[in-house]
């Protein structure tokens, strides 16, 4: 009886760890891991689609060597943004604030997209206001 219980917590811990994997694997396939916007938005609003956003624009390796490039370039050295993004690391009291600088829910490739929505939502608050009155 024992054994039967050991054999079903291990094959639990198992099944556990397979649905973890496979969360990561369908968000890292669905999502852009640095702007977190769905792949969804990018085959359907941009020209050049998801795949390229994720090797060119936002490739998380790329945000790896710039936090290297950081941590091994002197103070002295450092561009304004640099400046400003190493003192935002450094200072920053919680992961919110050490990562307020990284880009996310923005994509400069769906930039038309958020314009659109943005004087959609205009639109509709003129209109609302027109109806309210």
């Amino acid at each position: 009886v024992l054994l039967n219980i050991f054999i079903a917590l291990i094959a639990s811990a198992f099944e556990a760890l397979r649905d973890e994997q496979i969360t990561v694997f369908e968000d890292s396939t669905s999502k852009c891991l640095v702007c977190s916007r769905d792949r969804y938005d990018f085959e359907h609003h941009t020209r050049t689609g998801f795949k390229h956003h994720v090797e060119v624009h936002h490739n998380p390796l790329n945000y790896v060597f710039y936090l290297h490039y950081l941590r091994t370039t002197d103070p002295e050295d450092f561009t304004g943004c640099d400046s400003l993004v190493a003192s935002k690391l450094r200072e920053g009291l919680t992961a919110e604030e050490r990562a307020s600088w990284m880009p996310v829910d923005h994509a400069l490739s769906l930039r038309r997209l958020h314009e659109e929505q943005k004087e959609a939502l205009h639109q509709q608050h003129t209109f609302m206001d027109g109806v309210t009155r």
